[in-house]
């Protein structure tokens, strides 16, 4: 009796946190604009960033301006209000699954583009046209970095998504 209790409190527990972690499709009137709309909220923190490892979860954090790549990446899509997931769990992991995988050469401003680091799939940018991307990289902070050039081409895997 006991243990069917157990069963049933956990599973609830379970399903209900589950339910909790799933993040809607973006509206249907989710514009290019909406996505431009995101680049320059990334763009604004040009020179006001830090990078940490692990960083940008805590409100203090951010306020601060200290992120890593995905947590800056998840800061600037809800400035426009676009839930990617919890805060606090945010990862290239988890952004990795978030809308729909496209091929490089459908990369259109505001898809998430990611790069094979310390492991695969180990930094995400936002892409903003004519072969370049935002994010925040640790030599840098918040930064415009080249796809066709340099390391981060060299990085590049040509994993895009398109939220």
């Amino acid at each position: 009796m006991m243990s069917r209790y157990f069963v049933m409190i956990y599973a609830a527990v379970f399903l209900g946190l589950a339910g909790c972690s799933f993040e809607a499709e973006p509206p249907a009137d989710w514009s290019q604009s909406d996505r431009e709309s995101v680049i320059e909220a990334a763009a604004a923190q040009i020179g006001n960033t830090e990078y940490e490892f692990g960083a940008g979860r805590t409100e203090a954090e951010r306020e601060e301006g200290i992120f890593d790549c995905s947590s800056f990446v998840h800061w600037a899509f809800e400035q426009e209000g676009m839930k990617l997931g919890s805060m606090r769990g945010v990862t290239t992991d988890t952004l990795k699954h978030k809308g729909e995988r496209i091929s490089p050469e459908e990369m259109q401003t505001g898809d998430l583009v990611f790069f094979d680091t310390y492991k695969k799939d180990g930094h995400v940018g936002i892409y903003i046209g004519n072969g370049e991307y935002i994010g925040a990289q640790e030599s840098t902070g918040a930064a415009v970095e080249s796809l066709e050039e340099g390391y981060w081409s060299s990085v590049f895997n040509e994993h895009v998504r398109r939220i």
